[in-house]
């Protein structure tokens, strides 16, 4: 189990890494203690996530909420995808980075809000973003999975059941899920089918609805004394979306229109 992933960071980011090794170790000892209602997982296959270097010098700090890492038990799921990022830039043995959905969809939105919200054809490919991701004076960003299991059916299907008890399980009693959140301080979440979260997703914070898009809501999600725009869209490697008209337009609007709300009620968010 690799709580931190073996990436340099600069300084006066270490304090924060120290406070997300110390959640999840804290994390790991409630999955032990609640073993038994893990779903065919030991604690120790527990996968953790967080924020590439470089992500608090960001003008916007973006933080993605998924669901579930896929076949990378026991290792830091942060860690895995720098690695992919800079020099595999394959998912697996043969999915060239470009050709994943998912991930090529992620890449190209922080790009494009990180760098003033150009039209999405002129966005590089996610190739050449990944070399951008955790350098000095490239691009980062935060990624938070719901559940710390990873999905291992071999199956391109989320996994629900484990989903759903390691989402209860980490927010029964101590809510370590927006513990992380709280480290990680973003200023925008993007969420994917949000409304697939277990009744108790209010555990993550209050959610006040700003506009319904097309493609995507928006919402002030407030929690700990603190309030930050949630965008929630179709899941990134949905079939028959296009990345553009049904992501990255509705995220960049909703950021406008956020942010022109802030400026004409005084307030920063």
């Amino acid at each position: 189990m690799q709580l931190l992933p073996s990436i340099s960071y600069p300084d006066n980011e270490k304090p924060k890494l120290a406070l997300l090794e110390s959640l999840f170790r804290d994390w790991h000892r409630h999955f032990a203690s609640n073993a038994s209602s893990l779903v065919k997982h030991k604690p120790e296959e527990m996968v953790f996530d967080g924020f590439y270097p470089h992500y608090f010098s960001q003008k916007r700090r973006i933080l993605f909420i998924g669901w579930e890492a896929v076949d990378i038990s026991n290792q830091n799921n942060m860690a895995v995808l720098f690695e992919v990022y800079h020099h595999g830039k394959h998912l697996g043995d043969t999915k060239h980075i470009n050709n994943d959905k998912f991930h090529s969809r992620m890449l190209r939105i922080v790009y494009g809000v990180m760098n003033g919200m150009p039209s999405w054809e002129t966005i590089p490919s996610a190739s050449e973003i990944g070399d951008m991701i955790g350098t000095p004076d490239g691009l980062s960003f935060a990624f938070l999975n719901i559940s710390k299991l990873s999905n291992e059916t071999g199956s391109p299907k989320a996994d629900w059941p484990v989903i759903n008890a390691a989402y209860l399980l980490s927010t029964s009693g101590r809510n370590y899920i927006q513990e992380e959140i709280l480290i990680l301080e973003p200023d925008i979440i993007v969420t994917m089918n949000a409304d697939k979260l277990p009744a108790e997703s209010e555990s993550l914070g209050k959610w006040t609805l700003i506009h319904r898009y097309d493609q995507a809501e928006s919402y002030w999600l407030s929690y700990g004394g603190n309030r930050t725009l949630v965008v929630n869209t179709w899941h990134l490697s949905a079939r028959g979306t296009n990345g553009g008209e049904d992501y990255y337009v509705p995220i960049c609007n909703a950021i406008r229109d956020s942010e022109a709300s802030s400026q004409t009620d005084g307030r920063v968010h």
